[in-house]
């Protein structure tokens, strides 16, 4: 087992290598029923330790302080990725709440969209629930210059991290994302489900939308369809792919 210090040496020295690289999972937008945008996910393969889970390495980083951008740790960003893709398609990026504290975040979004060449609107930011967001004036300005650009934000993992109603009354989210352990749940009629029905409720009196993450079987995606979910994820629809594969998957879904 490797400790922590050896997993954050090894991972500057992965920096802007192939052992870093970004995949993507469709978004399944249930009303249209085709693929209305990808989320793009970091993966690390390291030579000496194998696959390493973000929630490990993002976590650590978080811990030291140490938050590289995405651009500063991939050759391929997605923001050039996204911008082959046909109009449209959204692009959604995970950035942590860490970034969030960082007041360049906005000029530094603003740089990577005008270098690919992909518009504001078919851009979305995730916050990831790894830690809560601090500094929330700062935040909060972040996100009202995102917004101002034409960028949505979603809060990714809602009711199980750090998150909670509070956010709903301070910030500007477009999308929340429910977490696959509530999805696991609501076949058949449970709790999960009364709880799904309760957040998706809450969210479009908000005008919010609501995606489910982690949907794994046709009955479920019935379900949710059924209580008024807008968007799923999950592997019933696809896993994660590699960016050369996703003309093949819009072929598939989008008619």
């Amino acid at each position: 087992m490797f400790n922590s210090s050896e997993v954050l040496i090894a991972l500057e020295k992965a920096l802007n290598t192939t052992q870093l690289y970004m995949v993507y999972q469709p978004i399944f937008n249930l009303r249209t029923q085709s693929i209305s945008g990808f989320e793009a996910l970091m993966r690390w393969n390291s030579p000496q330790m194998g696959m390493i889970s973000p929630d490990i390495f993002i976590t650590l980083l978080e811990n030291t302080g140490n938050m590289f951008s995405i651009e500063d740790m991939v050759t391929n960003p997605p923001w050039d990725v996204a911008a082959t893709w046909p109009d449209p398609i959204l692009l959604s990026v995970n950035i942590s709440a860490l970034e969030f504290s960082d007041p360049l975040l906005p000029q530094r979004v603003k740089q990577n969209l005008a270098a690919s060449g992909l518009p504001a609107h078919r851009c979305q930011i995730e916050v990831t629930e790894t830690s809560p967001l601090c500094d929330s004036q700062i935040a909060a300005k972040n996100m009202t210059e995102l917004k101002a650009m034409g960028v949505e934000l979603a809060l990714d993992d809602f009711g199980t991290g750090h998150a909670n109603l509070n956010y709903l009354l301070k910030y500007p989210f477009d999308t929340l994302k429910i977490d696959k352990e509530f999805v696991a749940g609501i076949e058949p009629d449970t709790k999960s489900t009364k709880i799904v029905e309760g957040i998706i409720s809450l969210a479009h009196n908000f005008g919010i939308e609501v995606l489910a993450e982690g949907v794994e079987t046709q009955s479920q995606l019935e379900r949710l369809t059924q209580i008024g979910c807008d968007k799923i994820q999950g592997f019933h629809i696809s896993p994660p792919v590699m960016a050369e594969d996703i003309p093949a998957l819009l072929l598939q879904h989008n008619r």
